[in-house]
């Protein structure tokens, strides 16, 4: 697990700000474990028992995003521990 803490230069809150996230996912490709390979369509996934999104992934890793608590987070996580979901079960969570 690569935790990508990423400081925000904007005044609002990182969970409303879409350019925030880009930027922070562009960051994060550019840091890949390997060649990323970007979804067309986000995927619902779970990483251990927490529901996330997959965004992107590389031959090992898979970049996972969600809103917390803590607000928007983002990581590349071992493939191994991301599991896709139906979006039906996805949704129910």
């Amino acid at each position: 697990m690569r935790e990508l803490f990423r400081q925000h230069t904007c005044t609002h809150s990182a969970s409303i700000c879409p350019g925030c996230r880009s930027r922070m996912r562009e960051e994060a490709l550019r840091q890949a474990p390997g060649r990323p390979i970007v979804l067309l369509r986000p995927t619902p996934v779970r990483v251990r028992s927490l529901p996330a999104t997959a965004v992107a992934y590389t031959v090992t890793d898979v970049l996972v995003e969600w809103d917390a608590d803590g607000g928007y987070q983002l990581r590349w996580e071992a493939s191994w521990l991301v599991r896709r979901c139906a979006p039906q079960q996805a949704a129910a969570d």
